[in-house]
């Protein structure tokens, strides 16, 4: 049988899954090709100063954070929206996108008049571990003032990703990263400056206009072509439709939140219990053991919303399915991971240059086994969420949440910084116990065909 015949064979959903993980895999693939080369002009572009590079990655990584905060605003429409469009009800689409749009702009304007605020008054030298010598106050706030915009537009744009989401045409999310990536390692090998600072200023305020230009152009468009007839207006802004949006989008909010503390606070514990130089070796390993884990992770993305189209048409038999293949991929992952710890150093050695990075085997393994942890973790969230489960990771997030920061706080002194990456492992370990039991629960239940 052909692969065309066999396409052909699948149903709705698996078509629309195998093409968005398809173009998940292409574009985000050539995204990673641009980001491995994008890291070695980085190097260059702060003149081999690996200090205030890692300076750059956590400040990026500290201000993402905003990005979580939109009270799963994001995720509430991503969910509505699907029903309503699987109905073909415009209607109720364009009150669930009028309403999203005008509640997390009045949002947006909120968290920017506070997070201004409270960009002025702290001491960013301190957070970041850098001396005033080598970059001054005045230009380390004005540079985390500028990234802290291009987070704010992006955080007010994550309506126009959620509605792509939606769609079923997630790998038009990948493709804007990509757009994103390509344009930032061009404005590096253009960009020309006589200083450290002068460098770093320089790409925080083109920062603002490179990560959010392509993803503004792209929810014009689209409301030109698939959504002409659900175009936002003031007039459908509705009370009842911004409540429920926000209700659904509180839970996955305060999953979020907890989510962003385990994943996207390692750059920032590193940084102020060890060093800023070990944050930028982190980003090394850390790029290398978690190529395939990113290229899964965003493969993955039409899933959630398949997930939830299947649940409302009751398809179990597809969700059993799915669901199984996410057990068998689990393990498979983690095979995969560890293979790749021998070739570690090769790796290195032609992406970064011979000497650069000397590698530690012992450093690669707590990498790969947090890369395929995390990975997993992600396949599990993405049936739960889909499914509206999210009781299981309210709880195991928040007992993690807990015994990451105390771990770290009672050891770092005594360990070297990849103790970051090992404390990560340990603490995802009853998440993914306790969320498969009630995934393998729910299909118990629901499902005509049991395993």
């Amino acid at each position: 049988m052909s692969i065309l015949k066999l396409y052909k064979n699948y149903n709705e959903n698996s078509k629309i899954v195998i093409k968005n993980v398809l173009g998940a895999f292409i574009v985000k693939g050539l995204s990673l090709v641009v980001s491995f080369i994008t890291i070695p002009v980085f190097i260059q572009y702060f003149n081999n100063d690996s200090l205030v590079l890692g300076v750059w990655y956590t400040l990026l990584s500290l201000l993402m954070w905003f990005l979580n905060f939109d009270l799963g605003i994001g995720n509430g429409i991503r969910n509505y929206l699907v029903t309503a469009l699987s109905h073909q009800d415009f209607d109720e689409a364009k009150k669930i996108i009028s309403s999203g749009i005008f509640s997390i702009g009045i949002l947006t304007g909120i968290l920017s008049i506070i997070g201004i605020l409270i960009v002025y008054c702290l001491d960013w030298n301190r957070i970041f571990n850098v001396d005033s010598s080598i970059i001054s106050s005045e230009v380390i706030t004005l540079s985390t003032t500028y990234v802290f915009i291009a987070v704010m537009l992006r955080f007010f744009l994550t309506i126009v990703t959620s509605i792509f989401y939606a769609l079923q045409k997630s790998a038009i999310n990948n493709l804007l990263a990509l757009i994103v990536s390509v344009l930032q390692l061009i404005y590096i090998l253009l960009s020309k400056h006589s200083s450290t600072e002068e460098a770093i200023l320089n790409v925080s305020f083109a920062y603002i206009f490179i990560s959010n230009l392509p993803i503004l152009l792209a929810g014009i468009i689209i409301f030109f072509r698939d959504l002409k007839h659900c175009r936002p207006s003031i007039k459908c802004i509705d009370k009842e439709h911004i409540k429920s949006i926000v209700n659904i989008g509180a839970v996955f909010f305060l999953c979020q939140v907890l989510y962003m503390i385990l994943s996207n606070t390692n750059e920032f514990f590193i940084t102020n219990l060890y060093s800023a130089d070990s944050t930028t070796e982190y980003t090394f390993y850390y790029k290398v053991a978690t190529f395939g884990t990113m290229i899964i992770t965003l493969a993955l993305a039409p899933v959630w919303s398949v997930v939830t189209k299947a649940q409302a048409q009751q398809n179990w038999e597809w969700l059993n399915k799915i669901y199984k293949y996410i057990k068998i991929g689990g393990v498979l992952i983690l095979i995969v991971q560890l293979m790749i710890i021998p070739f570690v150093p090769l790796i290195m050695d032609v992406w970064l240059g011979k000497g650069v990075v000397e590698v530690n085997h012992i450093t690669s393994l707590a990498f790969v086994l947090y890369g395929a942890l995390f990975t997993y973790s992600g396949m599990l969230s993405t049936i739960g969420n889909g499914l509206a489960m999210m009781k299981p990771q309210l709880i195991s997030f928040s007992i993690a949440v807990i015994f990451k920061i105390m771990l770290l706080l009672l050891f770092s002194a005594e360990t070297s910084w990849v103790f970051v990456m090992w404390v990560n492992s340990i603490v995802l370990i009853p998440y993914l116990i306790i969320q498969q039991r009630a995934l393998n629960k729910y299909f118990k239940l629901n499902i005509s065909i049991v395993e």
